[in-house]
């Protein structure tokens, strides 16, 4: 039970890791964010998100492949393929297509955490069921 709570613990610092670095006060803010961690290269793009690694790893090394583990997977594969899109769309000047709100609507602090939120509590189901 220790073990899983460090494991946990581990993905609830990864996604602080992740919300510091995509956080802004604005839905612009935050793309611009986004945009600019691709910019550096896409294995940097890919590295800025170690949640998504760590989860794989754990899912492989514990055989992991219940309801919850699965949940937490997709969302976060969807996360990452939403923001390659979102990307795509940058780079083209199409950004109303695949983002209906105006770039200037502010977000609060709140939603860049929801991850933190979100996703450890996925894992503790996870290992708890498997």
């Amino acid at each position: 039970m220790q073990e899983i709570i460090i494991y946990v613990f581990l993905l609830v610092v990864f996604e602080l890791y992740e919300s510091s670095w995509q956080k802004g006060d604005s839905f612009g803010d935050i793309l611009a964010n986004i945009y600019k961690q691709y910019k550096r290269g896409i294995f940097h793009f890919f590295l800025s998100h170690p949640s998504f690694i760590y989860t794989l790893f754990l899912g492989i090394k514990f055989e992991l492949a219940n309801f919850w583990f699965m949940s937490l997977l997709f969302f976060k594969f969807l996360d990452i393929a939403y923001k390659l899109a979102l990307i795509k769309k940058i780079e083209k000047g199409e950004i109303e297509e695949l983002f209906p709100l105006p770039l200037n609507t502010p977000v609060h602090k709140f939603m860049s955490y929801l991850n933190v939120i979100i996703y450890p509590p996925l894992l503790y189901l996870a290992f708890m069921q498997g």
